[in-house]
């Protein structure tokens, strides 16, 4: 077989991992592009829209709306070569992020008074990464990566005044680094690929509001840090021809959230907080997510794909304002139309439903259920 027969196959398939169940994950690392012939860029946008919503144990709904909100995205990739058998590229994307919004959604049918509802979480915090990669070919077959990957979280704000937590803080910025190797038969386009990606801690700095939590405890004028970060990746991606025209790949991505939460620490005394310790805000559980596709391509310029993707939970049950979900499933369709032999779009989407989770099964327990998130994505790419 030739790989020109898979030439404009499209993998454009999307998964919803929008964390929050395991991490705040919202686009994962794809070296895909450094593995394109000669010069290359691409540009797409993409858009979530989760619906995360609660009811009582008795069925009865507690949310006006979703919980966490949509999201959009701009995602920017260049490649080329330097040398005969070295090549390399830059990638932006939105990495990670939490949009939830409790105060504006949760309603008195669960039973809380409007000034309970106010001290609920909201939280608005995202993370953008800008990463350099280098791809050395040792032969035909194998090849290295590596590279360096800035990650950038913008101003950011918390509140969660059960916990004390009224905070605005000015973002921050973090490096960490990339490493992997590949394997290939081109004649059938077969490639393994692995990738590494280490853990970026980001220490955001904030001015604490005054809040008054029952008897008047207070914070005025506390300063402190606001704790996240982004864990260690295993990324393992495998495609292969499987006909003419056709291609098959699996891909799995392991990622350490447990070490990775969202926490405050106050850097003076105060009613709340003991200077130097860090109060956790999230609960989040490691994850390995999976996804399984199909590329065909038909005639010369167009081709589509289709691929099932999932990720375990951390258990049906939950005590975390930021564990709403067990779980994922979602089915990604894409097309992509070639204008000619050097520029392509590709558009598609992917539709997830989340796992059903019980928060605070103890006392009673608001039960998270039946939700899900669309996501839609437009890439344009062009080869010099």
């Amino acid at each position: 077989m030739s790989l020109a027969k898979y030439a404009g196959v499209s993998l454009i398939a999307m998964s919803a991992s929008m964390g929050h169940a395991g991490g705040m994950e919202a686009t994962a690392l794809s070296a895909g592009f450094m593995f394109e012939d000669g010069s290359y860029g691409s540009v797409s946008v993409q858009s979530q829209s989760p619906s995360v919503k609660a009811k009582t144990a008795a069925g009865v709904s507690v949310t006006s709306g979703s919980l966490i909100g949509s999201v959009s995205s701009t995602n920017l990739k260049a490649k080329m070569d330097v040398l005969d058998n070295m090549s390399v590229g830059i990638t932006y994307y939105r990495q990670a992020g939490i949009k939830l919004d409790y105060t504006a959604n949760w309603t008195t049918a669960s039973g809380l008074t409007a000034g309970q509802i106010a001290t609920m979480p909201k939280v608005d915090l995202d993370v953008t990464a800008l990463a350099l990669i280098a791809k050395y070919d040792v032969n035909e077959n194998i090849s290295v990566l590596g590279g360096l990957k800035n990650g950038t979280a913008s101003d950011a704000t918390a509140s969660i005044l059960a916990s004390g937590v009224s905070a605005t803080a000015t973002g921050a910025s973090s490096l960490s680094y990339i490493a992997g190797a590949a394997y290939e038969i081109p004649e059938i386009a077969l490639r393994a690929e692995l990738i590494y990606e280490t853990k970026a801690d980001y220490a955001l700095t904030t001015d604490f509001a005054a809040v008054a939590i029952g008897v008047a405890a207070d914070h005025t004028g506390a300063t402190g840090k606001i704790h996240a970060s982004t864990p260690d990746y295993i990324n393992l991606y495998v495609q292969s021809g499987i006909a003419e025209d056709t291609l098959a790949y699996v891909s799995m991505r392991q990622a350490g959230w447990k070490k990775s939460q969202v926490s405050v620490q106050a850097t003076t005394n105060n009613a709340l907080f003991t200077s130097g310790t860090k109060a956790p805000l999230s609960d989040f559980a490691d994850t390995t997510s999976y996804e399984i596709g199909l590329g065909r391509k038909f005639g010369t310029t167009w081709s589509s794909s289709i691929a099932y993707n999932w990720e375990g939970g951390s258990g049906p049950e939950s005590t975390s304002y930021f564990t709403l979900t067990d779980g994922r499933q979602g089915l990604s369709v894409g097309a992509k139309y070639n204008f000619n032999e050097n520029t392509a779009i590709s558009f598609g989407g992917n539709y997830t439903d989340f796992g059903k989770v019980t928060f605070e099964a103890a006392k009673g327990g608001f039960v998270f259920s039946g939700n899900t998130a669309t996501t839609l994505g437009l890439n344009i790419s062009h080869s010099f």
